[in-house]
């Protein structure tokens, strides 16, 4: 695992463990000694000479820019509700539910297409950077610029195993968390409408 993959999964863990926390108790020495716990376990507790956090990373590999800003933006709303709203997030996983949406049945050889495969090439970068200057001007959250914009850095600086720009982008894990808050909120709006 590359320090990117260490590193990121360290931080998806300290979000985890102060966003689950701070829902119990408001003192901050008792949500980062949590944080701490879990990622000291995850780190440091082995299975047959193998970290927790190896079997972590042989399932999904390195993690998301897309599953930090998720993972961090739950922590931060628990810590700072004020600053970063639940809409900043729902932006966020509607653009990754549309994306997975498209990208990965036709990986899998739906449609005549592989959208999956465009991230190995070298203009996928260019996209990507004319993606993160149209969410500047026009988006209402910067939150889905910053995705962009990280995702296109990691790439750029090779700190992952994966030459494609996609898997910087989005996961298998953070699809299926954007298709959970994607329905429930689509199920809300729609039971507040009939009543």
């Amino acid at each position: 695992m590359t320090a990117y993959g260490s590193f990121g999964w360290a931080l998806v863990l300290v979000s985890l463990g102060v966003y689950c926390s701070g829902r119990y108790t408001d003192s901050w020495s008792i949500r980062l000694g949590i944080a701490a716990a879990i990622v000291a376990a995850t780190f440091s507790v082995q299975i047959d000479q193998v970290p927790l956090i190896g079997f972590v990373a042989a399932v999904q590999g390195e993690p998301s820019v897309a599953m930090l800003l998720i993972s961090g933006g739950c922590a931060a709303r628990s810590i700072l509700p004020e600053r970063v709203t639940q809409e900043d997030l729902s932006q966020l996983c509607a653009c990754i539910f549309w994306l997975g949406l498209v990208m990965y049945p036709s990986a899998l050889g739906v449609g005549p297409i592989d959208l999956y495969a465009v991230g190995y090439h070298p203009y996928a970068a260019l996209g990507l950077l004319f993606l993160a200057l149209l969410c500047v001007g026009f988006a209402a959250t910067r939150l889905l610029a910053v995705w962009a914009t990280l995702a296109l850095l990691l790439h750029g600086h090779d700190a992952g195993e994966s030459d494609n720009i996609l898997d910087y982008l989005i996961d298998p894990i953070v699809l299926v968390y954007s298709w959970w808050h994607v329905g429930t909120h689509a199920w809300r709006r729609f039971r507040d409408a009939r009543r």
